[in-house]
């Protein structure tokens, strides 16, 4: 009977600790998103308007799909952004965990997630299942509104202090504006003659033959970074 006692306690406990925590951080992350997608749509319409002057065929666009995801198209690349359901944490070995900002607090360290993926908006387009989307940019948040980012380029180093960065409206239309730069700035590599040269029937028939098989460069996100706390 004790023993059962001690578990219920400890599951109670647990719960305490644990789920509360995480519910909190799953109710923030849900406003940020909420907001992440207002400044997206802000976004776009300014680039529209100031679009209109420079050259009106390029096509900038907003567009929701679902409570979960939105994306934005500007050119050739669309970003889809999408809010993760579940709460997370890391091992004890990876760098924000050792920060003191995490140990003197534990409950700081569980995180709700948005990844930032870069599509080639043909690829949406035609439904081109094959082709191959790329990481931008990971923000992690958690239940205080302390956030921190992974991801390439300056976004791998602009938003590191999670200790200092309280999420606001203007991190979001910064992290965006920061995501779509990312995009552009890499290009499409095509693939060598060789590796082109001969398909299977089975690949006609089931494959799309415009499905691209080159790659992006520069598309590598550093996993080594030593994120302040």
């Amino acid at each position: 009977m004790d023993f059962e006692k001690d578990a219920l306690q400890y599951i109670l406990q647990q719960l305490k600790d644990k789920a509360s925590i995480k519910q909190l951080v799953y109710r923030n992350l849900q406003q940020v998103f909420s907001t992440m997608k207002n400044e997206g749509k802000r976004l776009i319409g300014e680039l529209a308007e100031k679009l209109k002057e420079i050259d009106d065929s390029i096509l900038v666009e907003f567009q929701e799909t679902g409570d979960f995801e939105f994306s934005i198209k500007f050119g050739g690349d669309t970003l889809v952004i999408h809010m993760q359901s579940n709460v997370i944490t890391f091992k004890d070995d990876f760098p924000v965990m050792q920060s003191p900002y995490i140990t003197s607090e534990p409950g700081r360290k569980y995180f709700g997630q948005i990844t930032i993926y870069n599509f080639l908006s043909d690829s949406i387009k035609y439904n081109r299942l094959g082709d191959p989307g790329y990481l931008v940019a990971r923000l992690l948040l958690n239940k205080e509104n302390h956030f921190f980012v992974e991801g390439t380029g300056q976004l791998n180093f602009l938003f590191q202090d999670l200790e200092n960065n309280l999420i606001t409206d203007d991190w979001l239309r910064l992290i965006l504006e920061k995501s779509m730069a990312e995009a552009m700035d890499k290009d499409l590599i095509g693939p060598n003659y060789p590796d082109i040269k001969s398909i299977t029937l089975k690949q006609k028939q089931h494959e799309n033959l415009f499905t691209v098989r080159g790659m992006k460069i520069g598309f590598q996100m550093s996993t080594d970074a030593d994120i302040k706390g």
